[in-house]
């Protein structure tokens, strides 16, 4: 798991990678909320997270209401494919409230996202 946070003046800019599985919840925790603390504003892009799991979720989830139990925003973007059949299985997109963008269909693909 990766974490890059960019403050620029109070906006953080927050790049997530690689997996965000039950073995990195606890770093992925502790890097999120000191970035909530240290920010009036939040983005996360989610584009190159390679997997995630129900704790990965749970962390979000928790980064969400921490940042507004604070009176700050923070937003979720450039959701990767895993992250949104995620937030799909578990019908969350609502609750984050941020855009998913749904990209073209991929070569080699059905509609339902399974191998043609």
């Amino acid at each position: 798991m990766e974490i890059n946070v960019q403050n620029n003046n109070g906006r953080c800019a927050v790049a997530l990678g690689g997996e965000l599985t039950i073995y990195a919840a606890a770093e992925l925790k502790e890097g999120l909320i000191g970035a909530v603390g240290e920010c009036a504003e939040m983005e996360i892009n989610l584009s190159a997270v390679s997997d995630i799991d129900t704790a990965g979720l749970q962390v979000l989830v928790l980064a969400k209401r921490h940042a507004a139990a604070t009176n700050k925003a923070l937003h979720l973007v450039g959701h990767s494919r895993p992250v949104m059949e995620l937030l799909e299985l578990y019908d969350m997109a609502a609750l984050f409230g941020d855009p998913v963008v749904i990209p073209a269909q991929e070569p080699g693909r059905n509609a339902n996202g399974g191998k043609a």
